[in-house]
């Protein structure tokens, strides 16, 4: 069934907006006219959303708007509002359209007979299908509320993680793309002005003074071709990224590279464990949990482990042995699932691990944040330096000859 947005009047004359899921749009209008509904407008949400991926589903909602609404659907939920009144209630406070469409979504559905967990799976918006899992548990189990307030906190934390390794990579890389361009800047319209006074001295430049005017003449010469290659080159790295085999292949690559990889690791553990911890906390069965929590990591070669982990534990391993087995972690976290299988607290455990690897990526980004700060501010320094040096060692020349 497809998403429809529409706009109605009630029978007031009050005109109200929602999502509604139906087989067409024909459809939707007879539904919206059995609510006492008379519809003005009905258009189909993968025609009329700007975030729409293959298949007609909404892209996946931010790790924020999900965590917050969940959050308010747990303390309205606590506080005694039942479940459709609690949307209601968040819809009228919302604070972007697309929280109020989502949640409107959710809505439709729930007023329609369906449970919160089957509203979330048929919206148009994605959600993770952990995130579901826990719901149908909390549901079934009576605390809908206590699981609505895990699984946030449980979002934040991974959502922290990512932006750790975003931070790993996004700083260096803003700072070489700066130095990169104001370099390209001076090659190709302030160096060639100065180096143009010394082109009729006949004399010979200092050895810094011609490998800088070379490199200029490269940039004029070249660099469109430079830029447009590398253009080329990222098209086709996206296009090849398509490709599940060739991503998987890249992701491995990844995770061998000195310090990025560890890091990576870190933060896919940390999510898988959290994710696992929280799944069995709420009640989930531990095959069904395993399966789920495998999909929240991000790396396909760590993914494809994490699979072999659930079919070997299928096939009656346990799961220190399973990740044994498959390499997976450290001996940390082989002993912490080690100790919570022999008492019988492995979701607690699972936890630990998850805050561990959490608090150790933390720290190893920190430390290299700074140790590159120093780095970086010295290679631009010494590019600068070279291209003053270049400019003013042969004006230093010409003033000792007069």
């Amino acid at each position: 069934m497809a998403a429809f947005d529409y706009s109605a009047y009630d029978k007031a004359g009050k005109k109200v907006s929602g999502v509604i899921t139906a087989d067409s749009e024909r459809h939707a209008r007879r539904l919206l006219k059995e609510k006492s509904l008379l519809p003005s407008a009905v258009k189909e949400v993968s025609t009329t959303s700007k975030a729409v991926s293959s298949g007609g589903r909404e892209a996946r909602v931010n790790n924020f708007d999900l965590s917050l609404l969940l959050q308010q659907q747990a303390i309205l939920i606590q506080s005694g509002l039942p479940l459709e009144d609690a949307l209601r209630m968040t819809i009228e406070q919302a604070e972007t359209e697309k929280q109020r469409r989502m949640l409107q979504s959710w809505r439709s559905e729930i007023t329609e007979g369906r449970s919160f967990s089957e509203a979330l799976r048929r919206s148009p918006y994605k959600i993770p299908e952990s995130i579901i899992a826990g719901i149908s548990v909390g549901e079934e189990s009576g605390h809908l509320h206590e699981v609505l307030m895990r699984l946030a906190e449980d979002i934040e934390t991974s959502a922290e993680n990512r932006k750790t390794i975003s931070r790993a990579m996004i700083y260096p890389a803003t700072l070489i793309s700066t130095s990169i361009i104001v370099v390209a800047i001076m090659m190709v319209w302030v160096v060639p002005k100065i180096t143009a006074i010394f082109a009729s001295s006949n004399r010979e430049l200092p050895l810094v003074t011609r490998a800088v005017i070379n490199v200029s003449e490269f940039t004029q010469n070249y660099g469109l071709f430079v830029l447009i290659a590398a253009f080329a080159l990222f098209a086709l790295f996206v296009q090849a990224m398509k490709d599940p085999q060739r991503k998987e292949r890249w992701h491995a690559f990844m995770l061998s590279m000195p310090g990025m990889g560890r890091w990576i690791r870190m933060a896919n553990i940390a999510d898988w464990s959290r994710s696992l911890g929280v799944l069995l906390n709420n009640g989930v069965p531990a095959l069904a949990a395993l399966k789920i929590s495998s999909s929240v990591v991000n790396n396909l070669y760590l993914r494809r482990k994490m699979e072999g982990v659930t079919e070997a534990m299928r096939q009656g391993s346990s799961m220190q042995k399973a990740l044994q087995d498959g390499d997976l972690g450290s001996g940390f976290l082989v002993h912490m699932v080690g100790s919570g299988e022999a008492s019988s607290e492995l979701d607690k455990m699972l936890m630990r691990v998850s805050d561990y690897y959490s608090l150790r990526l933390n720290n190893a980004v920190e430390v290299f944040l700074k140790l590159m700060n120093p780095i970086l501010i010295i290679f631009m320094g010494m590019i600068i330096l070279s291209v003053v040096a270049a400019v003013m060692l042969p004006i230093m020349d010409m003033n000792n000859m007069i």
